[in-house]
Parts: structure tokens; sequence; C-alpha cells
């Protein structure tokens, strides 16, 4: 009998788990098959460009979501202080762009900035979408930057 509801419950979690794809994100009345997060940091305060602020390389940004309960991406500031964040179709299921944002922990290496609660965040603003034959891709770029409790 125990082996009757394992198989069922593993059963049961598969077909949920492919049923996810078919409620995906949908912007503008298209279904998002990928998220694209652009953004640039800079070492300063708040993370955003101020007077000669030496840009931010280095750090680790995280696409984070659902009051930061889910972390659906991170990336690499390159020397410029940007980045891209992508989000792969299966995680598209859980990105809504009115509860996730961009973070950053602070200080690092390259940049001894302490913000006053050891994080800067930015909302998302979405930039287009671009349909291709196989995929619609979402296109974001990140707010200003301030500063947030983790």
């Amino acid at each position: 009998m125990k082996t009757f509801h394992s198989a069922f419950l593993i059963s049961f979690l598969l077909l949920a788990s492919f049923s996810s794809l078919t409620h995906g994100l949908i912007l503008n009345g298209l279904r998002i098959g990928a998220v694209r997060v652009n953004g640039v940091l800079f070492c300063s305060l708040d993370g955003n460009l101020v007077g000669n602020s030496p840009p931010l390389s280095g750090a680790i940004v995280h696409l984070v979501c659902a009051g930061s309960q889910t972390n659906l991406g991170q990336a690499l500031t390159n020397p410029a202080g940007a980045f891209v964040v992508l989000v792969r179709i299966l995680d598209t299921v859980l990105f809504d762009p009115s509860t996730c944002f961009i973070r950053v922990n602070l200080p690092v290496a390259t940049c001894s900035v302490f913000p006053p609660d050891g994080a800067l965040t930015a909302s998302l603003n979405l930039v287009n979408i671009v349909q291709t034959a196989i995929l619609n891709i979402a296109n974001f770029t990140t707010g200003p930057f301030v500063s947030s409790v983790l």
C-alpha cells in the first residue's frame, strides 16, 4: 500500500510540474518564455552614478522575488559595473515584476561603501518584449538603486 501512495504522489508531482508551464508569465497578452534583466552598479552609497563614482565590478547581484524568499537568478558585475540576469523558462512561472527586484549585498572587495542596511535593491522596469520563432523574451532594466533591508 505504501508503494501505491508513493507512486501516486510522484505521479501527482510530475503532472503538477508540467502544468505550471501552461500557466507561465503573461505580459501584454504574450506568454513569456524567458526574462532578461540588465543593470549597472556604481560604487556609491546608493549604487547609482553620483559625480565620478567608479563602476562596481565583481559584485554578485540577485534577482529576488516574493518577499526575498525566491532567488531566480544571479550575475556578476563586469569591470564596467554592468550585469545581465537571465531567467529560465521554468522559473518565469515564479517571476512577477511587481514583487521581484535586484539585490546586491555590500561591501564587496572592489567597493568599500557601507549602505545603512547592508544591501541595495532596485525595482524592475519593462523595456520591451522580443518575439522570436521559439519564445518571447521580456527585457527589463533596473530602476534606481536604494538602500534596503535584507
